[in-house]
């Protein structure tokens, strides 16, 4: 059993028990408790699960409770994935930046530069209150993870971005999914406006066995992905061969 195959049965195993000791992981697969070890940090540290004292707890992907506890992992893969996206931003530029936890870590780092955001996430606004510049416009009504509203919509339809930004809840072999039809709406009319979509998702996303039933994009109409580790031959046939897929760990 590969690694990859490893961490998919651990999130099953996670979703039946709720919660595994470290211990328990190594005696089930017949592994190493270090090997075992390596798995739960990287399922904690890329937000999948949550650490506890002895292995790891689960972490529904669709409550708004626990967005906010994925929210508050310190994941430096989820940094350097921001940085990467942070490439595809520039100066006099109007970009639209989705609700994601990567996405949120993206902005910070936009603090000082001379260009417009539109995002409907109030985490990426506040991200970007502690400087003149950008000139940030958050969307308005109603406030889940994300805001929605049809006047949001209106708003975006009016917009010409030069970049979408975008995250990602599940990746299928049609597009790009999310737990909420709402959200999903405001990314696509935000795609219809854009030059160019950027979408940050972990390798995970593929194999994510959590719900997300509603569409936010067609994978023909991503430019760039922004990853965690390389894809398989399946995953990258699944884009357009114009598609630019930059993994940002090397194996």
């Amino acid at each position: 059993m590969t690694q990859e195959e490893r961490l998919i049965q651990i999130k099953k195993l996670l979703k039946e028990k709720h919660q595994l000791s470290t211990r328990k992981l190594a005696e089930h697969f017949q592994i190493s408790f270090d090997t075992a070890r390596r798995n739960v940090i990287h399922l904690t540290s890329t937000g999948q699960a949550i650490r506890i004292h002895g292995g790891l707890m689960e972490i529904d992907q669709n409550s708004v409770p626990d967005f906010l506890a994925r929210n508050q992992i310190q994941s430096p893969i989820k940094l350097k994935m921001a940085k990467m996206a942070k490439r595809f931003v520039h100066p006099g530029q109007c970009d639209f930046i989705g609700s994601s936890t990567i996405l949120k870590q993206l902005c910070p780092l936009l603090n000082g530069m001379d260009l417009q955001v539109v995002t409907n996430s109030i985490d990426n606004a506040l991200s970007m209150l502690t400087s003149e510049i950008p000139s940030v416009r958050l969307l308005g009504g109603l406030i889940k993870r994300y805001i929605y509203s049809e006047a949001a919509l209106e708003t975006i339809r009016k917009i010409h971005f030069n970049t979408a930004f975008i995250g990602a809840s599940k990746i299928r072999a049609d597009g790009v999914y999310t737990p909420r039809m709402e959200d999903a709406e405001i990314v696509r009319t935000a795609i219809a406006r854009a030059n160019q979509v950027v979408l940050v998702a972990e390798k995970f996303k593929f194999t994510n066995i959590s719900s997300s039933p509603y569409m936010s994009a067609l994978l023909n109409k991503v430019d760039v992905l922004i990853t965690d580790t390389s894809l398989t031959e399946e995953q990258r046939s699944l884009f357009d061969s114009k598609t630019q897929i930059i993994p940002i760990l090397k194996e």
